[in-house]
């Protein structure tokens, strides 16, 4: 089904197994690349749009309450039990909606109009089940590798090589500059005992 905006994965994982996370947190915390996200995540071409973010609700949990929501974004969590959600988070404002699946949460954002992307930001299952399907046309994909030490992750997400085009750097250069997102190296960064480079994968025709 035609969309009138694009529906991307962000995501951060370690290569080559793609794990992304531990007991429910990430296994790493990396300053630059939460402002990259942030900025990616945030940033729009026309300044009367706004971009949306999509998560399930372990996600939303995980962010420390007085992050959350996301600001200047749309947030839409999406949980089974709708109603216990908006009766444990009263006071969240009209930038968070609640779906209980994610085809009504983009139900919603088609309705909601002046969406210019949407981004799916996790959990596992949230990726893994839209991998599994044809709803997401880029990955914005941080690949993180350990310098040193041993990385623990106990969730991965599984993505078919055979399904994506690693884009060049040029191609995601051209995206961020056009979405103002600036001052960013694409490999080669460091911090601490990881190494991570910023990558682009859209999903063959």
């Amino acid at each position: 089904m035609s969309r009138p905006f694009k529906v991307n994965i962000i995501v951060a994982a370690l290569i080559p197994g793609y794990g992304i996370g531990l007991k429910g947190q990430l296994p790493w915390s990396l300053k630059n690349e939460m402002k990259y996200f942030r900025l990616l995540t945030t940033n729009t071409v026309s300044p009367t749009s706004k971009n949306v973010v999509i998560m399930g609700r372990n996600t939303w949990e995980s962010i420390p309450p007085r992050f959350r929501p996301l600001p200047n974004r749309l947030n839409i969590v999406l949980t089974r039990n709708t109603n216990n959600f908006v009766k444990n988070n009263a006071a969240v404002d009209e930038s968070v909606l609640v779906a209980d699946s994610l085809k009504n949460g983009l139900d919603i954002i088609e309705k909601t109009g002046n969406i210019e992307e949407v981004f799916l930001i996790g959990g596992a299952d949230l990726y893994n089940q839209c991998l599994a399907s044809d709803i997401v046309d880029r990955i914005f994909l941080t690949e993180v590798k350990s310098l040193n030490s041993q990385i623990e992750t106990d969730v991965s997400i599984k993505i078919d090589p055979s399904q994506w085009i690693r884009q060049e750097s040029q191609v995601l250069e051209k995206y961020l500059q056009d979405h103002g997102v600036n001052g960013f190296q694409l490999n080669g960064n460091k911090e601490g005992e990881l190494g991570y480079d910023f990558t682009l994968l859209e999903r063959r025709k």
